[in-house]
């Protein structure tokens, strides 16, 4: 009887082992965090391609695609540009066009980026996404950006952009000025006047984001209004 158990209880740690094994081969082989790239990385496609048709359906209604405060929850005229989410309070109706505009899987870490050649009439578009997956065969298409990256003002972050018809994808273009020299502060010019605002991070111009999002991230950072970074604001 003390044999028989022992041999069980041999087995049954066998057979442990063997179950631990083939779990940690199962996650090796499925890598769960790839899945869920690959799952946000196909929601972000299927998305953001069927709004191109989308628009296309506003443009012909209308002869303009939307502009910023017609499709985007935060907008940056400065720059033509604002994000996308229709989870957002402040995101706009879009009916009936669609019920609700798409927001991506990852936001607020990622977001859609929507930009417009002309804040009056736009009649062209650019939609920028941020792909979890750079080996992705979509990016080896005619609507990956190139080198740099590409979004608007300095956000040089973005690897996918969808536009509207026969238009081109513009590579990000970052400002390299090395500290420059701002303008003498203007009492008038208050930085919560202006949707957005820039900072300056490692010698480079880049745009900040709301004045209230940036004072509650960058409390210390100078803040400027203009895309080179030469025109201070003052806090209030």
């Amino acid at each position: 009887m003390k044999i028989k158990k022992f041999f069980t209880l041999m087995e049954i740690l066998i057979i442990i082992s063997l179950i631990i094994l083939i779990g940690i081969i199962a996650l090796i082989i499925l890598n769960p965090k790839k899945q869920i790239e690959k799952a946000h990385d196909s929601k972000r496609k299927t998305e953001l391609t069927q709004l191109q048709k989308t628009l296309e359906d506003w443009y012909n209604d209308k002869n303009c695609y939307p502009k910023p405060e017609e499709i985007c929850y935060e907008t940056n005229p400065i720059e033509n540009s604002c994000f996308i989410c229709g989870s957002e309070n402040n995101s706009p109706n879009f009916n009936p066009y669609l019920k609700e505009l798409p927001c991506d899987p990852q936001h607020p870490s990622k977001k859609y980026l929507y930009e417009v050649d002309d804040l009056n009439c736009p009649k062209k578009y650019w939609i920028y996404a941020k792909l979890s997956n750079s080996y992705d065969r979509m990016l080896t298409e005619e609507n990956t950006c190139s080198g740099e990256g590409c979004g608007a003002g300095n956000d040089c972050s973005y690897n996918i952009a969808f536009s509207s018809p026969n238009t081109n994808i513009k590579n990000c273009e970052t400002i390299t000025n090395n500290y420059p020299t701002p303008t003498i502060q203007n009492s008038n010019l208050y930085c919560s006047n202006y949707n957005a605002v820039y900072i300056i991070n490692n010698n480079i111009c880049n745009i900040c984001g709301s004045y209230q999002y940036c004072l509650n991230n960058n409390p210390h950072t100078v803040f400027y209004i203009n895309s080179q970074c030469t025109q201070t604001c003052i806090k209030n």
